[in-house]
């Protein structure tokens, strides 16, 4: 295997279904699984497919993330205003692809538009700042920094992001990688994603391959990317 399949899902408040997404697990044979608004249900399921890792569901079912791997990983907590970040680090013990480290982040920044407003927005600008931060001064590593950020290239929380890394779509303008649209999912209005608010960007990798895909019960579709090394 020259690539690292790294999946992206909000499970909306731990209401994806837990079957259907572990068989999706196994059917795209992901590597790298990072979650969103996780809770104990599927974080039992996640654990039992992806045993590898580190998840922390949320009884609340709004805050739990985690980041879920079929083979080890050194998975740690990142502080982050108002929901924090996970990040894993890979090694080439344990996966063999890579000649070096490489870590992968997992980010929920929250939405604008929810109430109450202000201390909201206010609190998404701080997320960001920290996670910028911690980029800043982490040591240099190929990286991927994946999850829902609640914002289209048109939000400053994107664009801020896009000039520190590299998003894993603007790289390839055509193709597959056109299409990364993953909010909302409705399928019992036909509604496949209008806007794209999860994202992959990227330093140090390059994108082999991206696609959206369903997520049965979530009001999100999955990010599912293949990313490798730059220099490979």
């Amino acid at each position: 295997m020259t690539h690292i399949r790294i999946l992206s899902a909000n499970l909306r408040h731990d209401s994806a279904d837990p079957i259907a997404l572990v068989e999706m697990l196994e059917a795209l044979e992901v590597d790298v699984l990072c979650v969103q608004e996780l809770g104990p249900r599927l974080a039992d399921a996640i654990g039992r497919a992806l045993p590898a890792g580190a998840l922390g569901p949320d009884p609340g079912r709004h805050g739990g993330l985690g980041i879920a791997c079929r083979r080890p990983a050194d998975v740690r907590r990142v502080p982050l205003p108002g929901r924090g970040g996970w990040v894993a680090r890979l090694l080439p013990a344990h996966w063999s692809e890579l000649l070096q480290p490489v870590e992968i982040m997992n980010v929920h920044i929250f939405a604008p538009q929810m109430w109450p407003y202000f201390p909201r927005a206010h609190t998404r600008r701080r997320q960001v700042d920290a996670l910028l931060a911690f980029l800043e001064e982490a040591k240099p590593l190929p990286r991927a920094v994946v999850g829902d950020f609640n914002a289209t290239p048109l939000w400053p929380a994107y664009r801020r992001i896009a000039a520190r890394l590299r998003h894993s779509v603007t790289a390839h303008a055509s193709g597959v990688f056109a299409r990364h649209r993953t909010w909302p999912h409705v399928p019992a209005l036909g509604i496949a994603g209008w806007i794209g608010i999860d994202h992959c960007f990227l330093t140090g990798l390059v994108a082999r391959d991206l696609r959206v895909v369903p997520l049965l019960g979530s009001d999100h579709l999955g990010l599912c990317v293949d990313v490798a090394p730059a220099s490979a």
